[in-house]
């Protein structure tokens, strides 16, 4: 093809120029092509991204239904160097005076100096044979047996994992050489040692009179009053003193009282309401962007991606919808947004009166809660007359999960099976682009083979005059 586009031209002047022209006047219909695969694609991105915003806002309404965003506790503390307290959804408002007395500790049994250990490390083996036998306050007992070359971690490291497997409270632990044995239950609780032969002894685990003896302290039980209540516990966090709270002994309190008051977190509902109004208004925003038809009038309008995609606007119009449709349910206190402080203007975006809904919550933050997401129990009667029920959600945020769930479903939901559809005629765009182009290279190719052709039959053409006249000249001279 080189030898015959480098004669192309040379005498018709019919060049490369010229079948790029004649290319580019037949290339409209792949210029169509390429729009549509543009404008798909664009939509796709489209749906993708609403995809995104109503996941979040489905998350938002989603949030509405969990307990502790309408019961969670705030928790003041005069003094929490003593004691800190955590609060549950079960947890009464209240103020509760705390004084500790006396932290919780735990049993410690401490070894006497180990004589096996006189110049020796940790690792080095004891040449001590026998059974140890340990045994906590809830006789749950931790067995092992020592052999000769067992260094005293080794010991150690054997009790301490068949008492994971005994589920005993103590664990040993090496200090300066020494064995130390605590129980991690506290309170008053025993450690008792037995073994074969002298092992115990020579452990140095004996309590007796000698310079080897053990040393034995003994636990003892958390001690504080609760508003004058006199309190005992084997724990410093105690559970089960108030309902609802945790408290977490820290330091003994030297007459300092905690003044612990527990309220409502209505700053937590507030929260919750104004995040999915901010997801609301986002969503809308971003879906008033896609339908935008711009200025039809003007030269060059650009419109959104979406702009007449009737299944968008359904969704514009049913978010709205949703936001301001008022329950027909006269059994609920709260059967609208608008009475929780939240207006919805006629563009469809959304406004919260904070303070309006803290007062609401303040009066009634059941009904608040069920307003957003409740179950309901329904009943149906079959054809045979026999009567079931079931449990039902119902609320303004199970309407919206459900109805969002309509378009963001992975497998059946809207957005996928656009998606889906785009992809098909990107695809099939795809194949009619390719073959369109093996068009117009073939035709390229034809352009060039007839061009080629012609300035070669110029060529000869010429050369046949020249011959021609030269033979004319030569009969000339002659006569």
């Amino acid at each position: 093809m080189t030898s015959n586009v480098s004669i192309m031209g040379s005498y018709s002047g019919i060049t490369m120029d010229t079948v790029d022209q004649l290319i580019q006047a037949e290339s409209g219909k792949l210029k169509q092509y390429t729009s549509q695969q543009t404008k798909l694609t664009n939509e796709k991105t489209a749906w993708k991204d609403i995809n995104t915003r109503l996941d979040t806002l489905y998350k938002k309404f989603d949030a509405l239904k969990k307990v502790d965003v309408f019961d969670s506790k705030t928790v003041s503390n005069s003094n929490e160097k003593a004691v800190t307290v955590s609060a549950s959804t079960k947890a009464l408002e209240g103020t509760y005076n705390v004084l500790v007395d006396k932290l919780a500790t735990s049993s410690q049994l401490t070894s006497g100096t180990i004589a096996a250990m006189e110049d020796k490390v940790p690792t080095d083996s004891l040449k001590l044979v026998g059974d140890l036998k340990l045994t906590d306050a809830d006789d749950k007992h931790v067995e092992i047996k020592i052999e000769s070359k067992d260094s005293l971690k080794d010991i150690v490291t054997k009790i301490n994992d068949t008492s994971k497997e005994a589920k005993s409270g103590l664990h040993a632990s090496i200090v300066d050489n020494r064995i130390v044995l605590m129980d991690s239950n506290m309170g008053e609780r025993s450690i008792t040692v037995e073994s074969s032969g002298t092992l115990a002894t020579d452990l140095a685990l004996v309590q007796n009179e000698t310079s080897t003896s053990a040393t034995f302290t003994s636990g003892n039980a958390a001690e504080l009053t609760i508003n004058g209540i006199n309190i005992t516990r084997n724990s410093n966090t105690i559970t089960d003193a108030v309902e609802g709270l945790t408290f977490n002994l820290a330091a003994v309190s030297n007459n300092q009282v905690s003044t612990i008051k527990v309220a409502e977190d209505f700053e937590k509902t507030t929260a919750a309401v104004q995040e999915f109004i901010d997801q609301y208004n986002s969503t809308m925003s971003f879906i008033d962007k896609q339908l935008d038809v711009g200025n039809p009038a003007a030269e060059g309008n650009t419109t959104g991606s979406l702009t007449g995609d009737s299944s968008l606007m359904r969704l514009q119009s049913q978010l709205r919808s949703l936001m301001t449709t008022q329950s027909n349910d006269t059994s609920q206190s709260i059967r609208a947004l608008s009475d929780l402080g939240i207006e919805v203007d006629r563009y469809g975006s959304a406004t919260l009166d904070s303070e309006k809904l803290k007062k609401v919550l303040a009066e009634d933050s059941n009904a608040v809660q069920n307003f957003f997401f409740r179950e309901e129990t329904v009943l149906t009667t079959n054809a045979e007359g026999v009567e079931t029920s079931e449990k039902k959600e119902v609320g303004m945020a199970s309407q919206m999960t459900s109805f969002i769930n309509e378009y963001i479903s992975e497998k059946t939901g809207i957005i996928t099976t656009k998606s889906k559809t785009n992809d098909d005629l990107i695809k099939d765009l795809d194949k009619q682009i390719t073959k369109f182009n093996e068009r117009l290279e073939a035709k390229r190719e034809r352009y060039i083979k007839q061009f080629t052709a012609l300035d070669v039959a110029m060529m000869e053409a010429e050369s046949q005059m020249s011959y021609l006249m030269s033979q004319i000249g030569s009969t000339n001279q002659q006569n």
